[in-house]
């Protein structure tokens, strides 16, 4: 019964915009109906007002009962509660006075300013529930927030002086993560709105532990495949950016430091540049990019692409290499798509082959993809032979094998001999402890995801792979 409740519950969020309309419409019409030319409109207002009144009982109704799940606390939320309450009330007793005509003459010039301020007192309290209570200020000019009583935070004056979480992390959370963890809607009772909060953790525990990035839920949410269930932020949301992403890692792996300055901590130069185009100091390393020919890509052979089944994107403007993926997973890759791709072998530089039913036959030329950065081969037919044919990919920075259950131990020497690679996901793979624990040996400074395959038990590496 309960999870019933809990699913009629989440309907208030479709029908809470009617009573609103309806309201509005009702206190337009009685402001209409007070003209001479108009005043006939004056016996429609017991029906609208009737509607009206209907429609918030039934939306304060479905409320209690999306407030019982539980996620929602704090003064926003007991506030949205009283205020909502509070206009099925006035809307039932508004709909009784319009049906006397003549006493609702003297008071509906009242009445309607009482419903319309209930009405935006009601959807202020809702929306900081919704997109958390900064959400309106959150780009304000900073003279209007420090005149509103909102804490204003000095500007930074360098990467060095910034403190780690309330200058780079904090922000990045506050703007991506903050509309489902705020003080007000705890979604599993994770509140990421104080640096104290956030290390408290929700109901499952701690979603950050300080040094230990491999072991921090928050880390491995953000950094899963973004078609995985357990990717946050949920779906639909703009998801963090594989540069804020590394910031996160570097931060928790740092020990979560807060009350520091970034020079107090210390950073290496890769990180560093990172802060500074977070920061605002510098250009993001995708700003950075540029083409050696700075001409776009080949319209004919993007055109061959999409007709073979591929999506396809150029990286930008200004760098005509291509960003490729299978327009449809699940659907079989055949040997004349594989040959379109190789006739693009050397401008593309990102592949998403996931779920393509491809076995090692098929990309027994993968080693010609010199540019590739990033390679996708997850939920394939594959085994150490494609792998061995990966050792030519000097510039291959993420690799996803994930489910590929013929991928074993014999391909650890291989994936930790490319000289470029920086995060790789094994999981679903037949690689074992004993062979991760290699790979960890041979490439200490490799991020990794994986888990002994199905005959292993788990075994939990930091990062992820996309």
């Amino acid at each position: 019964m309960q999870d019933f409740i809990f699913f009629l519950g989440r309907f208030h969020v479709l029908v809470l915009h009617l009573p609103i309309g309806i309201i509005l419409a009702a206190v337009v019409l009685d402001w209409a109906a007070s003209r001479d030319a108009y005043k006939s409109l004056a016996a429609v207002s017991p029906f609208l007002w009737g509607l009206a009144a209907a429609s918030a009982v039934v939306t304060a109704v479905l409320g209690y009962m999306h407030f019982a799940e539980g996620a929602f606390s704090g003064s926003s939320a007991n506030a949205h509660r009283i205020f909502g309450t509070a206009v099925a009330v006035v809307s039932v007793a508004i709909w009784w006075l319009s049906r006397r005509p003549e006493l609702y003459k003297r008071v509906n010039v009242a009445t309607g300013i009482v419903a319309v301020a209930l009405v935006a007192i009601t959807g202020h309290f809702g929306g900081n529930l919704t997109h958390g209570s900064s959400f309106l200020l959150q780009y304000a000019p900073r003279p209007l927030r420090a005149l509103l009583g909102v804490e204003v935070r000095p500007r930074p004056t360098s990467v060095a002086s910034a403190d780690p979480f309330l200058d780079i992390v904090h922000p990045m959370l506050e703007r991506r993560c903050m509309t489902c963890h705020n003080a007000d809607k705890r979604e599993n009772g994770l509140n990421m709105t104080t640096y104290e909060s956030l290390l408290k953790g929700g109901d499952s525990g701690r979603v950050i532990s300080p040094g230990k990035s491999d072991v921090s839920e928050l880390y491995r949410r953000i950094s899963l495949p973004h078609d995985d269930e357990e990717f946050m932020p949920a779906k639909g949301k703009t998801p963090l950016t594989d540069d804020q992403v590394e910031i996160v890692r570097w931060w928790i792996d740092a020990g979560a430091p807060h009350a520091k300055t970034v020079a107090e901590v210390g950073v290496e130069p890769e990180i560093e540049s990172l802060l500074a185009a977070e920061l605002g100091f510098a250009p993001s390393a995708s700003q950075n990019k540029t083409s050696a020919t700075n001409v776009g890509a080949d319209p004919a052979l993007v055109d061959r692409l999409y007709r073979s089944g591929f999506l396809v994107r150029q990286v930008s403007e200004s760098d005509p290499h291509l960003v490729v993926s299978v327009y449809s997973p699940g659907a079989r890759v055949v040997d004349e798509h594989l040959a379109v791709l190789l006739s693009a072998a050397d401008q593309i530089v990102e592949l998403n082959l996931q779920d393509a039913q491809l076995d090692d036959s098929l990309l027994a030329d993968i080693d010609k993809f010199t540019e590739l950065t990033r390679l996708r081969l997850s939920h394939n037919e594959l085994t150490d032979r494609t792998v061995a044919e990966l050792e030519g990919l000097k510039k291959l920075e993420r690799l996803n094998l994930y489910a590929n259950p013929g991928i074993t131990d014999a391909s650890v020497e291989v994936l930790a001999s490319l000289p470029a690679l920086k995060r790789l996901d094994v999981w679903n793979t037949a690689i074992t402890e004993k062979g991760m624990a290699r790979l960890r040996d041979l490439r200490p400074d490799l991020e990794l995801q994986g888990e002994a395959g199905s005959f292993g038990v788990e075994f939990p590496v930091p990062g992820g792979a996309n």
